[in-house]
């Protein structure tokens, strides 16, 4: 069944205060600007129990977003908190109950779940030092919590941040969006079009070879991803993705994969030979 999320812009700016809630629930999200933080001390729901993600950059030159995420007896103290302690967050996203029905226990059961979905999901990079145990809930309470997840999972990444979502594997075959390959002279990738971008399948290869017409581009890029492990050499003329990556698009991967100045919606092709510009363009 489709789902209604109601949104409520507290300062009239769309980038601005928000909250945001789904059809039939009881779960309330509210999206805080850093420094729109002061103006939320008197609002009631910054004055309850929460679970919260903290998300920015770590620095201009990070590959992912950045988020920590955190749970609070008060919302608004542990935020102002993590404003004189923590340098790298823009925003604040809280997750709050309407019946105020969540409690202490409660939002340090969905911390730990949170930052166990995210760790699996791999799309941000986690500020968090540490794994948060599970505490020990009534089995009622877990499932109304799980339930409670589930909303909150589905409503951040309908905010844009996709932090629990984990990315389609590439065995998932009943969907509508097909694999396709992109094939160099020695590199060859595997990869698949989604709603968020286009994601680069582990087992990848990448050309070690690069054209002058994307050298600056593509050794930045590659450095990050060796870095940051997603990629590692192989030898001399090839690097490899050993876990799944998202770009932006079919064409920033397919520069990465060739080394070259590309057109990925020309280059991507399905089994049968068809074109990512004729699935989807045409």
């Amino acid at each position: 069944m489709a789902k209604t999320i109601k949104i409520f812009l507290i300062d009239d700016e769309p980038n601005g205060l928000k909250t945001a809630e789904l059809s039939n629930w009881v779960g309330q999200a509210i999206v805080i600007p850093r420094n729109k933080l002061k103006e939320t001390k008197q609002r009631p729901e910054c004055n309850k129990p929460a679970v919260y993600f903290l998300v920015g950059k770590e620095n201009e030159e990070a590959l992912l977003p950045t988020t920590y995420i955190g749970e609070a007896e008060n919302l608004w103290n542990r935020l102002s908190t993590h404003d004189s302690s923590k340098d790298f967050w823009q925003t604040a996203v809280a997750f709050v109950s309407k019946d105020n029905n969540l409690t202490k226990a409660h939002v340090r059961y969905l911390e730990s779940r949170c930052l166990a979905l995210a760790t699996q999901a791999k799309r941000y990079d986690l500020e968090n030092d540490t794994e948060s145990s599970l505490p020990s809930l009534p089995e009622a309470d877990i499932a109304e919590m799980e339930e409670f997840l589930s909303n909150l999972k589905l409503l951040l990444a309908a905010l844009g941040y996709p932090i629990l979502q984990e990315i389609i594997a590439k065995g998932q075959n009943n969907i509508a969006d097909p694999l396709f390959t992109c094939k160099g002279k020695a590199a060859m990738a595997t990869g698949r079009m989604t709603n968020d971008g286009f994601v680069v399948y582990k087992g990848s290869t990448v050309s070690a070879n690069i054209s002058s017409a994307v050298t600056e581009r593509n050794t930045k890029v590659i450095g990050k991803l060796l870095s940051s492990k997603y990629l590692e050499k192989r030898d001399d003329k090839l690097y490899i993705f050993v876990k799944d990556f998202m770009f932006n698009s079919p064409s920033a991967a397919s520069d990465i994969i060739l080394g070259n100045s590309t057109s990925g919606w020309k280059r991507w092709k399905t089994e049968g030979g068809k074109t990512l510009e004729e699935i989807y363009r045409k």
